[in-house]
């Protein structure tokens, strides 16, 4: 366990050496064109997620910091998660500055909705923006009060940025779902015009002189934007469940729960750091363990505390997944935050029952399994005792002392030596002893 400990200690002081060594800024160029406008660029051309929020959020705050004139979002996305996506949208439409969305081949989904958000949308030949339906983890439509949701953020989006906002609703649900190409979004005003990439969207919308800064990602973004992908979160989580689980049925291994205790590192830090996570939503974790801990090994079978336990930590796994924005309460609760947290913790609790399951039955005939469980059954039936077996010797039976007693050490008696203890001080060896009690195995003597 030592071992384990100094693994574990020079692991933290790993992670939170290269935490620290990646935040010291990047160098910021001196203004070289002060009375010069200002364009900053952010490139988003992945599935939409927490990653996807935080760079968005980073990103202007960096241009505000840069008093930029003009905030560019080149957009290449087939959508991802809603709450990520309204997120988004919102830091979009109360930005100080102009707004612009280039749209790099697909704004489908959620990319549509962040897109409408935008003072101006253009498009590169051959692209596309709509199908913003609400859709599972599995592709199928989700209920209507989730499609209603979704249209109502479509129009308001649309409403707030000067564009149609029925033609937004039908992009969402309707006879005919909306997906309009390049020139189609020109024809009705959707799109401002056509651009093969970011210098021809300058020049198209008159800002071809300014003096343009784009987003770049520093290498403590990318650890925690690594962290915060759904599957390595799903990953981590099986690596904490499937971790603890292993060392509760093989206690004293260490190896197990140091992978549970690094996944929970992995897991909970990138969180912490990004402002998701709380301290009341980690004491909700904390309080299921306890309870789940007090069914295992204090109470018999398995109950009220054992299910309660395993409830509080399900729930403290998906509220710390959330955004605390949702708390605040405004307008209709956004059950549909919730959505993706609750699929993650969900499938990598099934996933790590499975595996664990799955490995056990595969591992057990092999001899692998000896390294990490005990499979031996140590019945009386075989010989194994708790305690020695005393019963050819009796109170006042004489033997000699085998070793010092210090006050433990070993005694011959008859044709046999024995563990036994000095009733009263230190007896020394080849001392004649005598057997005075006998109490739970423990022989106890005195010099004769």
């Amino acid at each position: 366990m030592k071992k384990t400990g100094r693994i574990l200690f020079l692991a933290l002081c790993t992670f939170i050496g290269t935490a620290a060594w990646a935040q010291i800024p990047e160098a910021v160029p001196p203004e070289t064109v002060a009375d010069s406008c200002r364009v900053f660029v952010v490139t988003i051309d992945s599935e939409i997620h927490a990653k996807s929020a935080r760079m968005l959020e980073k990103a202007l705050k960096e241009a505000e910091t840069r008093k930029a004139d003009v905030f560019l979002m080149r957009l290449n996305t087939f959508g991802g998660a809603l709450d990520a996506a309204e997120k988004m949208r919102t830091a979009l439409l109360e930005a100080s500055f102009t707004t612009v969305a280039f749209i790099d081949h697909q704004a489908a989904s959620a990319g549509a909705l962040i897109s409408l958000a935008c003072d101006s949308i253009v498009m590169a030949p051959g692209s596309t923006i709509g199908s913003a339906t609400v859709v599972n983890q599995t592709g199928e439509a989700m209920p209507e009060k989730y499609q209603s949701y979704m249209r109502s953020l479509m129009r308001a989006t649309a409403e707030e940025t000067g564009r149609d906002p029925a033609l937004a609703e039908q992009m969402v649900s309707g006879d005919t779902i909306v997906n309009l190409t390049t020139n189609e979004a020109i024809a009705i005003g959707f799109a401002q015009g056509q651009a093969a990439g970011v210098p021809e969207v300058l020049a198209l919308l008159g800002y071809e002189s300014c003096q343009v800064d784009e987003y770049k990602e520093t290498g403590l973004d990318k650890v925690i934007g690594f962290f915060l992908l759904p599957l390595v979160q799903a990953l981590l989580l099986m690596g904490m469940i499937g971790g603890v689980f292993i060392e509760l049925k093989t206690p004293g291994v260490g190896l197990p729960l140091a992978v549970a205790i690094l996944c929970a590192i992995g897991y909970f830090s990138p969180l912490f750091l990004e402002g998701i996570a709380r301290y009341w939503e980690l004491i909700i974790i904390v309080v299921g363990l306890i309870l789940l801990g007090i069914e295992i090994f204090v109470t018999p079978g398995f109950g009220v505390l054992g299910v309660t336990g395993l409830l509080a930590i399900a729930a403290g796994l998906v509220l710390v997944m959330v955004d605390n924005w949702i708390f605040e309460f405004k307008g209709p609760f956004p059950w549909y935050a919730l959505l993706n947290p609750v699929a993650i913790v969900s499938v990598a609790g099934l996933a790590s029952l499975t595996g664990m399951l799955l490995s056990i039955h595969y591992l057990f005939p092999t001899r692998v399994f000896n390294h990490i469980a005990l499979r031996t059954d140590l019945t009386t039936e075989s010989g194994f005792v708790g305690v020695p077996e005393l019963k050819e010797i009796q109170i006042g039976q004489e033997g000699v002392a085998f070793t010092d007693l210090r006050p433990s050490g070993k005694v011959t008696i008859g044709d046999r030596w024995v563990e036994a203890r000095a009733a009263v001080g230190y007896i020394t060896k080849n001392t004649k002893v005598k057997v005075v009690r006998i109490e739970g195995g423990a022989l106890f003597v005195e010099e004769v």
